[in-house]
């Protein structure tokens, strides 16, 4: 563990999720046990791809997560709603509970996504639904 009290987005490197359900997405770990000690929290940065880049329909048994829109546009299941996002939007989506994300349009779509009670990926869960 570093501790690394600013984390700037832009230089850190994409996690390897090669062969999961993220292996086309940009996602970087900004907070998270491994880089900075956080055991009660992990926030990210995920780009999707401008003209349709899309993340399966999952849930959380372990963490509530909230999502905010930095830019572009796109579409945020919660349960069984189909919310259109953009900038400044923020996303509460309650543990257990169904959701997705793609964006829309030409432009990616940059978001920040914070899990609460966890610091790791892992610690979350992840069930495909």
């Amino acid at each position: 563990m570093s501790e690394e009290y600013v984390v700037r987005a832009d230089t850190t490197g994409p996690a390897d999720f090669s062969g999961t359900a993220f292996s086309h997405l940009d996602v970087r770990w900004l907070v998270n046990e491994e880089r900075n000690g956080a055991s009660l929290m992990g926030v990210g940065q995920t780009i999707y791809p401008g003209g349709g880049g899309t993340h399966e329909i999952h849930s959380h048994p372990n963490a509530e997560e909230v999502v905010i829109v930095q830019s572009g546009h796109g579409r945020h299941l919660v349960g069984d709603t189909w919310h259109n996002i953009g900038p400044g939007d923020v996303v509460f989506i309650p543990r257990n509970t169904a959701h997705a994300a793609e964006s829309v349009g030409e432009e990616d779509m940059v978001i920040y996504w914070m899990l609460g009670g966890v610091g790791s990926f892992e610690a979350a869960g992840y069930k495909k639904e």
